[in-house]
């Protein structure tokens, strides 16, 4: 499987945009996050009722819009209706669900910038939307050119055995470790067939996992990513004593300024 064109000895991805300070999955946080050079941009997606793909980590709408209910319940219409911002500040009123497209076309002027695809329709809560949901996105990648600098991220192991075997080793799958976490009905050794594990010690992922467990990653050549709610001096020397070879990041500026002072980042 062919290496994600890395510019770094560890790299970075700014989780949602910029989640600290924006609002995440939205235009405000990636037109920031895109400022301050994150090698990499993770995102999250669903399908609306009427097929269309669009951007937001929950299945329901009611954390971060002032809306409430299903994404998959509701058409492009009513999701375009509502107010994405205002929940992180009166300052960010007004801002929108964005489609996928949008993103992808906006992202045409930073084609050194990473993508961290994460899909959000699982089979366990809507069957065959799920698929379709995950064909849609996945062709949007291909249609814009960024499969080959991105990694497709899901929650479902069900699903990730279902894009592996319908995309081959060409898509990166980007999976969870402990395999639990990713749910029921898995069939298949998570290591056969991931590009890179982020590795969970709790539910919370506030913990580093000892070093034999990113070294068991490395050892099927599967990369050992990170992610920690609060970055913090501590987890991020431990991590990178341990071999992690990326951060996923909710205060990019603050992972950069830190990798940058270690000589691990430009």
């Amino acid at each position: 499987m062919k290496k994600l064109p890395y510019r770094n000895p560890v790299s970075v991805a700014a989780h949602r945009g910029n989640a600290k300070f924006f609002p995440e999955n939205t235009m405000a946080g990636f037109r920031n996050a895109v400022t301050l050079r994150p090698d990499m941009i993770e995102l999250d997606l669903h399908m609306t009722a009427d097929g269309e793909i669009v951007m937001m980590h929950d299945h329901r709408v009611d954390r971060t819009t002032d809306g409430k209910g299903l994404i998959r319940e509701k058409t492009l219409k009513e999701i375009l209706a509502l107010d994405a911002g205002s929940w992180k500040g009166e300052e960010f009123h007004g801002e929108r669900v964005p489609l996928f497209e949008e993103f992808l076309d906006f992202m045409r002027e930073y084609p050194e910038i990473m993508l961290n695809v994460e899909l959000k329709d699982y089979p366990a809560d809507s069957g065959a939307f799920a698929y379709a949901s995950a064909e849609k996105a996945i062709a949007l990648m291909d249609r814009y050119g960024v499969t080959e600098k991105s990694t497709v991220n899901t929650w479902s192991g069900e699903l990730n055995e279902w894009i592996s075997e319908k995309y081959g080793p060409d898509l990166r799958i980007h999976a969870y470790h402990p395999q639990e976490l990713m749910g029921r009905n898995q069939k298949r050794f998570v290591y056969d067939y991931a590009y890179c594990v982020c590795l969970f010690s709790t539910w919370d992922g506030t913990k580093v996992v000892p070093k034999r467990m990113f070294d068991f990653a490395k050892s099927y050549g599967v990369e050992p990513w990170v992610y920690y709610p609060v970055d913090t001096p501590e987890v991020y020397d431990q991590s990178i004593e341990n071999g992690a070879v990326l951060f996923t990041s909710n205060d990019p500026a603050w992972a950069l300024d830190y990798l940058r002072g270690k000589g691990l980042h430009d």
